[in-house]
């Protein structure tokens, strides 16, 4: 019984972190004291030698496992850059057609803002007329006078409705080379 109190006593004293130099003193008193203590000594020092032989094999391993990832990210990087490279190319060879489209929009809406004003000039120059004509009798308009005057209303309408088709058209190409730029982006 005694024996077994000094062996707990001790391994209670070893396992609570004594010094590397005070663990092997300790070693001999104990194999001094209990002889049969030495296999288990045997026994750690041997799973601890195979413990750090596992460890460096894990550590190699994962070691080059890390490597192969630093090589796969370095290949991932230069994947992109090509990939970015790549697009910035097709990008730029459809650029001149995008730059053509938004030179025509800007020239059809300049066109549409001239055939607007010359629709509202004509509006302004029929109004007039229909005025004038209301009051053909305080003017003592002559019949002659009455058909000139109908007559260029008659032609201003004409010319209204011309300029209302042209505005008509050029709104549609507005409209559909718009989508055609928006297509670009």
């Amino acid at each position: 019984m005694m024996y077994f109190y000094g062996v707990v006593l001790v391994m209670s004293l070893f396992f609570q972190g004594c010094s590397p130099l005070n663990t092997a003193e300790t070693e001999k008193k104990i194999v001094k004291y209990d002889p049969s203590f030495q296999k288990l000594l045997n026994k750690r020092n041997s799973l601890q030698c195979e413990l750090e032989q596992k460890k460096t094999i894990f550590r190699e391993k994962k070691q080059k496992i890390n490597d192969k990832i630093k090589v796969m990210r370095e290949e991932k990087l230069q994947l992109e850059k090509e990939q970015l490279s790549l697009e910035e190319q097709i990008t730029r060879q459809i650029q001149p057609e995008k730059r053509e489209l938004q030179k025509s929009l800007i020239e059809m809406s300049y066109q549409y803002k001239q055939k607007a004003e010359l629709g509202r000039s004509i509006d302004r120059d029929i109004d007039e007329i229909n005025s004038l004509i209301k009051k053909k009798e305080s003017l003592s308009l002559t019949q002659d006078e009455m058909r000139i005057w109908n007559e260029r209303m008659a032609s201003l309408i004409e010319n209204k409705e011309s300029v209302n088709l042209e505005k008509s058209k050029l709104k549609e190409e507005i409209e559909i080379t718009k989508l055609k730029i928006k297509v670009f982006r």
